[in-house]
């Protein structure tokens, strides 16, 4: 991706005090035009970079720049080779295990570096719907970069197949799953899609890219209505509750029962999170879900 190679450019000229074009273009496998428009990128973010003309020409960084402006002490040279571990297991890209080394390189401890971090899963899903996640991960990334509309097969929630067009923007992670965040064509508004429920994506090669842009999305706060639920579980579930609500959302009773009381966005279903916690889990307000909980159980025993 650019943003990653021009981020290892700049590494790169910290580390040599004039380097060419050539040997840019050479390290970086792409052709000199596109070093010229990266330095050009570079320049224009404001980092100070001076180029020399002629046979034994390149470029360089600005010596003042280069020792008091753009240095990492140890701890955040650690902590950017910690975020791109974090980055290279949830999204499988080579060219981050490229960046860590060029960071690691200026280290002053040489030793090898060993992340702190070990994720054996990204998302809540089975091994292969992970993988699966994961190539469809680095194909929206690309799309993104390359600012095309896609037509995509989509399955709602609610069992809806529908076919839209939409202009992707951003990869969101919450909840354990990734979501695309998209502007929707048909709907004429920003739309979240969960990516396991993507059944197939077609890119738009058309002149009409780049139309959205989500500066305005979010100038005016929707509007949630929120609503307190309360619930009793039983004193087993104490641990498994801790991965759910904070310390002032739960209160331990006398008889060892756990209280807990929050407050969720009324519009989102909660039926899925409660029936989890089968028979240990008892709905005390509001009256409302109470009786949806209920009649969800009942369903369930009769069908």
């Amino acid at each position: 991706m650019k943003t990653a190679r021009m981020f290892s450019i700049l590494i790169y000229l910290l580390k040599k005090k004039l380097v060419s074009a050539d040997e840019l273009a050479n390290e970086f496998e792409v052709s000199k035009r596109t070093i010229y428009r990266d330095m050009d990128a570079l320049s224009a973010i404001g980092i100070p970079i001076i180029s020399y003309l002629g046979k034994n020409g390149g470029f360089t960084l600005i010596d003042n720049y280069q020792l008091d402006k753009f240095t990492f002490n140890e701890e955040e040279k650690k902590f950017l080779l910690e975020g791109l571990t974090l980055k290279s297991e949830l999204f499988d890209n080579n060219q981050l295990s490229v960046l860590q080394r060029k960071i690691e390189l200026l280290k002053e401890n040489k030793e090898e570096f060993h992340s702190n971090i070990t994720i054996t899963s990204s998302t809540l899903h089975r091994e292969s719907i992970e993988e699966e996640t994961k190539l469809k991960i680095k194909k929206v990334l690309s799309i993104i970069d390359d600012g095309h509309k896609i037509c995509i097969q989509y399955v709602s929630q609610t069992a809806n197949i529908s076919s839209r067009i939409i202009q992707p923007l951003k990869l969101n992670f919450m909840n354990g799953s990734w979501y695309l965040e998209a502007f929707c064509e048909s709907k004429k508004a920003l739309r979240l899609f969960k990516l396991t429920r993507i059944r197939s994506m077609e890119v738009i090669l058309d002149n009409t890219r780049n139309v959205y842009t989500v500066e305005n999305e979010y100038l005016t706060p929707k509007s949630v209505k929120v609503e307190e639920i309360i619930l009793l579980f039983s004193k087993s579930e104490l641990g498994k509750l801790y991965d759910f609500f904070t310390e002032d959302e739960i209160s331990i009773l006398e008889d060892g029962s756990i209280k807990v009381a929050f407050h969720y966005d009324s519009a989102k279903n909660v039926l899925p999170f409660l029936l989890m916690f089968g028979r240990h889990v008892k709905i005390l307000s509001p009256l409302w879900l109470k009786h949806e909980y209920r009649n969800e159980i009942k369903f369930i025993y009769e069908s």
